[in-house]
This record gives structure tokens, sequence and C-alpha cells, in this order.
């Protein structure tokens, strides 16, 4: 009975853990839409943004897109972009709605 229990209480454990780590694209569109959306075209309805910076969808289908990769570059400050105060799983669901838009 305890072994039986312990094995469900981990294998709950595991599925729980994988599935709060995942990036969530909904929450990165949100994401987007605040703090990228006065440079960056983010989705389909928006109008207005800069010349200066790729639309999200144009960035997402560049045959070498990678949603880990973004995340990565995202994490460092570069040139041409402001200072973002973004956690790593703020920037992940950023990446992984760009994903989305394939």
């Amino acid at each position: 009975m305890s072994c039986t229990l312990l094995v469900g209480c981990c294998a709950f454990s595991v599925v729980l853990g994988s599935s709060a780590l995942a990036a969530e694209a909904d929450n990165g569109k949100t994401l987007a839409n605040r703090w990228c959306s006065s440079c960056h075209v983010v989705d389909q309805e928006q109008k207005l943004a800069t010349d200066q910076a790729p639309p999200f969808a144009s960035l997402a289908r560049m045959p070498a897109f990678n949603a880990n990769k973004l995340a990565f570059l995202l994490l460092k400050p570069h040139p041409n972009m402001p200072t973002l105060s973004l956690s790593r799983a703020e920037i992940a669901d950023i990446a992984e709605y760009i994903a989305t838009l394939k």
C-alpha cells in the first residue's frame, strides 16, 4: 500500500512539475501585447508598430527559428531593444507565443 502510494505521488509530481515548467503561449501573448507591441506587430489584429522591429509572425516563419534560442537571446540585453525586467519564465512564454505564429 505505501509503495503504491509513493509511486503514485512520484508520478503525479513528475507530471505536475513538467507542466508547471512548460512555457505558456497564452501568457506569452499577453506579455507581448504589454511589453513588445510598441515596436513589434505581435498579432494579426495590431495595426501600428515601428518599421524598425520585425513582426513576430516574420520571426516565427524564419527557417532557423527556435523558441529556446530566442528565449536565450532575450535574456541578454542587446542593441535596438530596451532592457526588459522579465523573468526567465515570462521570456519563455513570449518565445513560445511567437512559435505559435508559424
